[in-house]
């Protein structure tokens, strides 16, 4: 298989179908959220408009217009006649409610102290029923006002409205009423439904945009896509059923299938690398703590060695060494890797055989504070080259590589590095960084593996295996807190040590 960097494909930039997926998932799992902050703003919402409202009384008037120059009594009216009509009305209702001059008479004979521009405000019209008849509505906040100045508008109208149009006539149907109850208050209704729509809609936006801007791996398809790299292999998530496992390796036969064949995939991955290129040391990290590189790098060496082949797996997490816990060796008087560079072990000394897990290991559960100054040493690259030669596969499990420099000073003498990926976890700028920070050392990134991936094809195998009686049997441990610091306390091995897989 060619692992050669490509350039991604239009396909491959486009938002697929997963990904619009995870946005729904996301926002579905905060309904409660959603559903608070719905509440709570159509709540301040209606406080508003209860606290805001005001009443207000209207009386409306209706005009029909009439052209004097016609007789429509004794003949019927054509549609160009009731066209011309409705056009009239519309030239009407612009004198009518736009006329300067009919405001301020209407506010001068009203009775009250208010101004032609304040009369305006408070008159609304329209055409009723697309017929020659003009609807005007006068609103205000007090009964009487509203009265005067509908009154006061009905006596002073005729006189702006016969100035401008000589040969046609605007007769009064309806009289204005005096308001006996204010309009309908229709403002609880608009502004708590308002305030929900608004208080969900900012939610929503939230959750998106913390997507957009978290911008992590989502599905697989987001290896090719937002990192441009190859997609090795994809471990999907796996529930803990059984409370008394503490290991998740393919070694134990109750493993969950999904799991082990996942491996096998990595595996066979690997091979085929080797048999094209002649690889055969493997550096496995992440861009952060927690990714599960200590997980997946453990379980590739086993899958390695299950084939049949002569696998070392090598411990280089020196600040924090988890591979012995991972397996669930002792390795408390072991010096491993540094006790080797530091010329206090020899190689052969150190590497130890493991029969139930037919793997040999160099590991140690001793942390060390100046990793980066002891793996720089030249012992470091001779190491490498001894061991490249006794076995066919070398694994080496190294710190995270966008935390520590150790796995970019341990990449540049081993021959491909293999990143683990955690799905919705590390940004992929930052794992592009990290990336592009190996490669400089002169290494090639073959790859990475998708890890913890909660995809639909994997949630699917999971409840048809269900439904045949297999069951998940174990589960992720990765745990939170994982913080690298130059210790080498025998307290922090010790807590070290009580840790199962709860590290990555």
């Amino acid at each position: 298989m060619d692992y050669n960097y490509r350039e991604p494909s239009n396909e491959e930039n486009a938002i697929t179908l997963a990904q619009i997926m995870q946005y729904v998932k996301r926002v579905a799992q905060k309904w409660w959220l959603i559903a608070i902050c719905a509440v709570v703003c159509a709540a301040v919402g209606f406080t508003v408009a209860k606290v805001t409202y005001e009443p207000h009384y209207s009386t409306t008037i209706r005009v029909a217009i009439d052209n004097k120059s016609e007789n429509t009594v004794a003949q019927g009216q054509s549609s160009s006649d009731i066209s011309a009509g409705i056009q009239l009305a519309r030239n009407y209702r612009d004198i009518m409610t736009g006329s300067d001059t009919l405001m301020r008479l209407t506010a001068k004979d009203c009775g009250y102290d208010i101004t032609g521009s304040e009369v305006k405000r408070m008159i609304s019209s329209s055409l009723a029923d697309e017929r020659s008849i003009i609807e005007i509505t006068f609103t205000t906040n007090n009964p009487e006002l509203t009265y005067a100045i509908a009154t006061s508008y009905v006596n002073n109208y005729p006189t702006v409205t016969e100035s401008a149009y000589k040969s046609t006539s605007a007769n009064l149907y309806d009289e204005p009423q005096m308001p006996t109850r204010p309009n309908a208050d229709n403002s609880k209704v608009t502004y708590t439904l308002f305030g929900f729509i608004f208080g969900a809609a900012i939610v929503v936006l939230a959750i998106c945009m913390s997507i957009f801007i978290k911008d992590t791996l989502k599905s697989a398809d987001d290896i090719s896509s937002k990192l441009h790299s190859r997609l090795i292999g994809q471990i999907a998530h796996v529930k803990k059923a059984d409370k008394s496992a503490k290991k998740l390796l393919i070694s134990d036969r109750r493993m969950d299938f999904m799991f082990v064949e996942s491996l096998k995939i990595i595996r066979t991955k690997l091979e085929s690398s080797s048999r094209r290129h002649g690889y055969k040391t493997f550096v496995f990290s992440s861009s952060y703590e927690n990714e599960g590189k200590t997980t997946v790098a453990t379980n590739t060496a086993l899958a390695l060695a299950k084939n049949g082949k002569s696998v070392l797996l090598i411990d280089a997490d020196l600040r924090k060494p988890a591979v012995y816990s991972t397996l669930g060796v002792s390795a408390s008087n072991e010096l491993g890797l540094a006790g080797v560079i530091s010329g206090e072990k020899t190689l052969s000394e150190s590497i130890k055989y493991f029969e139930k897990f037919n793997l040999f290991l160099l590991i140690t559960s001793q942390a060390v504070a100046d990793s980066a100054e002891l793996l720089a040493s030249d012992s470091m690259e001779e190491i490498i080259e001894a061991v490249k030669n006794e076995f066919d596969y070398v694994i080496i499990d190294t710190p995270p590589a966008g935390v520590l420099a150790d796995a970019s000073i341990i990449a540049q003498y081993a021959d491909a590095c293999v990143m683990v990926v955690r799905h919705d976890f590390a940004p992929s700028r930052r794992i592009r960084k990290t990336i592009e920070d190996i490669e400089s050392t002169g290494i090639e990134v073959i790859g990475c593996i998708f890890n913890n991936s909660e995809s639909n094809t994997a949630d699917g195998l999971a409840k048809r295996r269900r439904r045949r009686g297999y069951g998940y049997g174990y589960g992720y441990g990765y745990g939170y807190g994982y913080g690298y610091g130059p210790s080498n306390s025998k307290s922090d091995s010790k807590s070290r040590s009580e840790k199962s897989n709860d590290e990555d």
